[in-house]
């Protein structure tokens, strides 16, 4: 079955409840249509050719990680809608779910019982969570009034690699034997973690993370491509279930192949790193630099990077936690022979470490965004002393509205 004929609304029963796919209604080819229009016209001051976007060969089962909240909550027995006031004079009945949060609320999420983004594993997987919390009379939590055991379940999965992680999130203790005995009777390999978050705000957060069966990591591998399909390089990386990594495996791969082939052209000696994670492009690209420096502001992701490129014999990477705009001021750029490569947050540049990467004098630049609307305000500093010279995109969220840029700038 096609992609086109496959983004169909009656492929999830949830579909318009969930916050997770808004544009499911939309054939694939239609959704990627959308985003590329609405990203010329944010750009639309910067470029004026064409930005062509590399799809997700297949826009199912895509994601590699994804996080679910059990959530008790009142019954709403109306159809849903935010103008429907409830009839104040009944008294209220709850029930508790598990799943994705109901679009637009904090406090609801809906009970999923269907799902096109994860893997196979994960409807049984909830299935059997659920027997378990009912057999063992676990009660979920309520964000409302902060009380509940249950909190958050999060599952990851190496595409190319077929190993996973599954951590149960809770706020005190819990039968954990049954807890195994539940997830290995659907994911016999998988590895099954405990954390505890007793915390007010709503995150998967962990105050503690202890192993139930396994180990507390997986590993996951990137498979580098030349333009012509031929492999040129593996990198493995070693995740922990709160490693930052793109979550779509194998169009995130696309990516990194795309930008080590412009690496390969540009031929620099220094490559900088900025905004770098755990150093994924970094990795990817060492073996073509003398060396490259990584900086990178959340301390557990530089870790990460550390050890990862220890596991791939990488000895030419420098990792720096700091963020971007003190590390330019304390280390200044070094424009010869060098490449700055940038892929801030969604929140965009610090406007002091876009200012001096725009007088960084550096001969070429390459923006990753996840965010275009913040890409064009970092545009409006950078065009200043540089001009576009090509622009693409990567579709790494299908049904969603995201859409990841890739930016080639080159000095004036």
């Amino acid at each position: 079955m096609s992609a086109c004929l496959k983004s169909m609304p009656n492929l999830c029963k949830h579909f318009k409840q969930c916050g997770g796919c808004a544009m499911l209604d939309l054939p694939y080819e239609q959704q990627v249509a959308t985003k590329q229009a609405r990203l010329k016209e944010i750009l639309k001051d910067f470029w004026s050719g064409d930005i062509p976007v590399t799809q997700t060969d297949d826009p199912f089962y895509f994601r590699n990680k994804v996080e679910l909240g059990f959530c008790r909550q009142p019954v709403w027995k109306e159809p849903f809608d935010k103008k429907v006031k409830r009839d104040k004079t009944l008294p209220l009945e709850f029930e508790q779910t598990l799943g994705f949060k109901l679009k637009g609320r904090w406090d609801r999420a809906v009970d999923i019982e269907e799902c096109v983004l994860f893997d196979k594993h994960l409807i049984p997987l909830l299935q059997a969570v659920r027997a378990w919390a009912q057999a063992e009379n676990l009660e979920y939590y309520d964000h409302r009034k902060h009380t509940g055991v249950l909190r958050h379940l999060m599952l990851r999965v190496g595409k190319n690699t077929g190993q996973a992680i599954v951590v149960l999130f809770v706020t005190d203790d819990v039968p954990e034997k049954t807890f195994v005995s539940a997830v290995q009777s659907v994911w016999p390999e998988a590895n099954i973690m405990l954390a505890v978050n007793t915390s007010l705000a709503d995150t998967a957060a962990p105050e503690s993370l202890r192993v139930l069966k396994g180990r507390d990591f997986i590993e996951e591998k990137i498979i580098l491509t030349s333009p012509r399909g031929v492999q040129e390089r593996e990198v493995v990386f070693k995740l922990s279930p709160q490693s930052f990594f793109q979550t779509n495996t194998l169009t995130a791969q696309k990516m990194y192949s795309r930008v080590r082939a412009l690496v390969k052209e540009i031929e620099p000696k220094v490559i900088y790193d900025l905004y770098g994670g755990a150093g994924s492009f970094s990795l990817s690209c060492a073996d073509l630099c003398e060396k490259s420096l990584c900086v990178e502001s959340v301390a557990p992701a530089v870790y990460n990077g550390i050890e990862n490129a220890k596991l791939n014999g990488v000895s030419n990477v420098q990792f720096f936690c700091a963020k971007v705009e003190d590390f330019v001021k304390q280390q200044p750029i070094n424009k010869k022979d060098a490449l700055i490569i940038l892929d801030p947050p969604r929140s965009g540049m610090h406007p002091k470490a876009a200012k001096a990467v725009a007088e960084s004098g550096v001969e070429r630049i390459l923006y990753i965004s996840c965010n275009p609307v913040t890409l064009a305000v970092d545009l409006q500093i950078l065009t200043q002393h540089y001009e576009l010279t090509a622009a693409e995109a990567f579709d790494f969220f299908p049904h969603t509205d995201h859409i990841e840029t890739l930016v080639q700038l080159k000095k004036k």
